[in-house]
């Protein structure tokens, strides 16, 4: 094995144990605990003398956390990818996750250069395994949106019907949060134990739009924040917004009908080179050899890697319409 494939190796060998000893490895509380006791929702589980872990790894693993991960999430970037990390509904820490993802490309540039034995595929692949970690991001992002999205409709008119029989705006974020389901249950109770713990109501719904990134759910905190400023019936305004919220999942639908085949096409676009690529390398393994050992077949493939995703990020931008 060459130098290169040895550095590419190495790393991506440490970034997973880094990975594995901060990330699996279990400490003395859980991480879930360790966020509600940040919130002020539960008591410490154990002293704060007894809080470090006692076995060696736990306690490099504590001080790992302690020196470099709380550093992190305490600066805007760490805070801004904690609530990507919450949006996407993965129980990871920031700290946690960029390790995750240094492995992650240090392991694809390994996988690409070994295969290849080029020092560009080994960067290709670095990058690949690294996009690939960022995509899984999105992906689950994207599924708990159109989760929370598809409750959004439901819960507006139950907080409206909630406030009819003479609950409070917060009495019926309670009422709601025990019966909805996830995602949006597990919202809305959070956002009454922020109010129990003295959070005013208008900061706790400001949360919650930051974590979910709605424009629906936008709509509900503009309504609630014009109502308690100036008054008025608000199960009423709920009702509109309900149809409001209502009438653009309709449109959505349409529009995503319509332009199934464009989508489609992009998908296509991208599958199909690499698709054709491997069956010609399964027949015919010897055919890429110019491509893949001359600089010159090297320089070819990256082009038209780019002009391949400039076509379907040209195809998305079309597509992708805004109500």
């Amino acid at each position: 094995m060459t130098s290169p494939a040895i550095f590419l190796a190495g790393g991506g060998a440490v970034a997973l144990f880094a990975a594995i000893l901060v990330f699996i490895l279990p400490g003395g509380e859980s991480m879930l605990h360790n966020r509600l006791r940040t919130l002020g929702e539960v008591a410490p589980m154990v002293p704060k003398e007894a809080a470090a872990p006692r076995d060696p790894l736990g306690q490099i693993r504590h001080a790992v956390q302690s020196a470099v991960g709380s550093r992190f999430e305490r600066t805007d970037r760490g805070s801004h990818m904690a609530d990507r990390l919450a949006r996407a509904d993965l129980k990871v820490r920031p700290t946690e996750w960029v390790l995750i993802s240094i492995g992650a490309a240090f392991a694809g540039g390994a996988l690409a250069y070994l295969r290849f034995g080029a020092l560009l595929f080994g960067l290709i692949g670095a990058v690949i395994g690294y996009v690939a970690a960022q995509f899984f991001v999105r992906f689950r992002q994207s599924k708990r949106t159109k989760a929370f999205n598809a409750q959004l409709s439901p819960t507006i008119l139950q907080l409206s019907g909630s406030m009819k029989a003479g609950y409070t705006f917060a009495q019926a974020v309670d009422l709601t949060a025990k019966n909805m389901p996830a995602p949006m249950g597990t919202e809305l109770g959070r956002i009454t134990r922020e109010v129990q713990l003295g959070l005013p109501m208008n900061e706790a719904l400001s949360r919650m739009v930051r974590r979910n990134d709605s424009e629906d759910l936008r709509l509900l905190l503009i309504a609630v924040q014009i109502q308690s400023q100036v008054g008025g019936n608000l199960a009423h305004i709920l009702d509109t917004i309900e149809f409001t919220v209502r009438e653009r999942v309709r449109i959505k639908g349409e529009i995503k009908s319509l332009t199934g085949q464009a989508r489609a096409q992009g998908w296509v676009l991208i599958a199909m080179p690499f698709g054709m690529a491997g069956i010609l390398m399964l027949i015919a393994p010897s055919y890429f050899d110019p491509m893949i050992q001359k600089t010159a077949g090297q320089v070819m493939l990256g082009v038209a890697g780019f002009l391949i995703l400039c076509g379907y990020g040209l195809i998305r931008r079309l597509v992708n319409i805004k109500i």
